[in-house]
């Protein structure tokens, strides 16, 4: 009977060791940004880009710079303005929009562009009579669209072309 008291006691000891926690450690996509890496992004995309900003936003606008607009398309090798604004909020703030910048303006909740903030949405009439374009506030006045002639790109909203079409802005 010990014996089997005994065979319980180490079973039992080396259960509870293996279940012991480990020391958690960063993952690898956990670590911090260089300055470097912080110089090379804010290069790439034309603005200053610090620690304090949303960097998986300003990951995601880089990783699609350049994409062709394709009205109706939805993939890497060409995009809609609606589509890559429906993904970019999807990803980087887990949240589901409708497919079009109409049905996204409806239902957004409008706001002035003076207080305007990140991931905000800004709507244009461009050659329409309805909703025609979409973009997402980044900040400063910058926003990241799809440009029909130069793709994915971030431009600021007080260039003459967008204040011209600008038509309203609104909140998730």
């Amino acid at each position: 009977m010990n014996k089997y008291i005994g065979f319980f006691i180490l079973l039992v000891s080396i259960l509870l060791f293996a279940c012991k926690s480990k020391k958690e450690t960063p993952s690898r996509t956990e670590r911090k940004t260089t300055s470097k890496e912080l110089q090379t992004l804010s290069k790439k995309l034309n603005i200053s880009v610090t620690k304090s900003d949303n960097l998986k936003l300003y990951n995601y606008v880089s990783d699609w710079l350049g994409t062709p607009h394709k009205l109706g398309s939805c993939t890497k090798s060409a995009i809609d303005c609606s589509c890559f604004i429906q993904g970019l909020v999807e990803h980087v703030y887990n949240q589901k929009l409708p497919r079009t910048a109409a049905e996204m303006h409806k239902q957004s909740k409008k706001v002035s562009t003076g207080s305007l903030k990140e991931g905000d949405l800004v709507f244009f009439k461009i050659n329409a009579s309805k909703i025609s374009h979409v973009g997402l506030y980044l900040k400063q006045g910058w926003f990241a669209h799809v440009s029909t002639t130069k793709g994915v790109m971030i431009n600021n909203l007080e260039e003459e072309y967008y204040q011209k079409h600008l038509v309203s802005c609104g909140r998730r």
